[in-house]
């Protein structure tokens, strides 16, 4: 819901709770403070059509949290949303890595709308089954019951990649294909794509 739809949920559970449970509420103030609602509610309505300003302030805006594979920090941050929320959106559409997304935008009801990237843009590598390693500059070493993961080794990746801390990074993801998935901390639209570190073995050690 908008919310705007759910101040109108609230305010009509209030009308209609007060009629039911306080004897001195009769049934006709409850349809006057129908008809005074609707009244505003249509009201509201064809504001937020002529007013941008106002509509975008009521019932909110799109925001477009993955721009052409570029995760967008400043407006997760600014929306309060936490890459493990992201990801739990993303799975929900059967989508099991940043890599594969294109643009992703967070809808005023909270849905999420998704754009996978198109074959040719998407490696072999990125609709691989992955599973969150570092999240926040923190090792995850059991971030997926059923798939524990081993805290060396996934130091040894990151310096593999050039990284001192896993502190540097913000997220890191780990492909069942022997492959990581970087974002790297503190810096405004990253490209995912293009910080993508991608660590191939001959022999992954099982974990």
């Amino acid at each position: 819901m908008t919310p705007l739809d759910f101040l109108s949920s609230l305010i009509l559970s209030e009308f209609v709770g007060n009629t039911i449970y306080d004897d001195e509420v009769k049934i006709w103030h409850l349809l006057f403070a129908l008809f005074i609602w609707t009244a505003l509610a249509y009201l509201f309505e064809k504001a937020t059509t002529h007013f941008v300003k106002f509509g975008n302030m009521a019932e909110g805006r799109t925001v477009l949290l993955i721009d052409d594979g570029k995760v967008n920090q400043d407006l997760m941050e600014k929306y309060d949303i936490e890459l493990t929320q992201l990801l739990f959106m993303l799975r929900q559409q059967n989508i099991f890595s940043l890599s594969e997304v294109k643009y992703a935008l967070l809808e005023t009801n909270g849905s999420l709308s998704v754009m996978r990237k198109s074959e040719d843009e998407q490696s072999e590598q990125s609709s691989a089954f992955s599973i969150t390693i570092i999240d926040k500059g923190r090792l995850l070493e059991d971030s997926m019951r059923g798939r524990p993961m081993n805290k060396m080794q996934i130091q040894k990746w990151v310096r593999e990649q050039g990284y001192k801390s896993v502190e540097d990074i913000t997220y890191a993801e780990y492909k069942v294909d022997g492959s990581l998935y970087i974002i790297t901390k503190n810096r405004k639209n990253i490209d995912s794509g293009q910080l993508m570190s991608t660590v191939f073995f001959d022999k992954i050690n099982k974990l």
